[in-house]
């Protein structure tokens, strides 16, 4: 049988191609993390739910899914996705990037954790504080209070990333 086309690679924009470019508006994509369903056994299991864990656990680390932010321009030509992940292999224990893409696929598939992962808004549209270059952006994500601590799943993690570029307060919010 033949094989399903796949979406083409995004590729990533420089500074130089979004002269001019503001990004007006925000979200936040989700997309469950490879062992969710371990995960969700694990917060779910007679000792857990003895500890309340399910209800501490969701309020201070999440859901099992992995978080990254978004912005687009107003012609919606445009998206800036950054994402904050685990990494064992790099110095703070953290990944860290942010992108631009010309179209949503690339915003999209950058933030998937596996092959054929599906994703979903975790936060709807919402306008921006301000319009912003990439690069002002590219300024808050290095800013961002998360980027500056060890990753941990319960208190330093995708989704508190995320939301402080979302829904944080000044200087942090985009």
């Amino acid at each position: 049988p033949p094989r399903p086309m796949e979406p083409p690679r995004p590729v990533c924009l420089d500074d130089a191609h979004l002269r001019g470019v503001a990004f007006v508006e925000k979200t936040i994509l989700a997309s469950p993390l490879p062992g969710k369903s371990y995960i969700e056994m694990v917060r779910w299991n007679p000792v857990s739910l003895a500890l309340l864990a399910p209800l501490w656990s969701y309020h201070l680390a999440g859901s099992a899914d992995h978080w990254w932010f978004v912005a687009r321009s107003a012609d919606h030509a445009f998206y800036y996705a950054a994402q904050f992940c685990n990494d064992d292999v790099s110095i703070g224990g953290h990944f860290l990037r942010g992108s631009a893409f010309e179209g949503m696929w690339g915003a999209i598939s950058v933030g998937l954790q596996y092959r054929d992962a599906h994703w979903w808004y975790a936060r709807d549209w919402a306008p921006c504080v301000e319009p912003r270059s990439k690069r002002e952006l590219d300024l808050l994500v290095a800013e961002n209070p998360c980027a500056n601590l060890p990753y941990s799943w319960v208190d330093n993690n995708c989704q508190h990333f995320a939301q402080l570029l979302y829904e944080g307060d000044d200087p942090f919010a985009a």
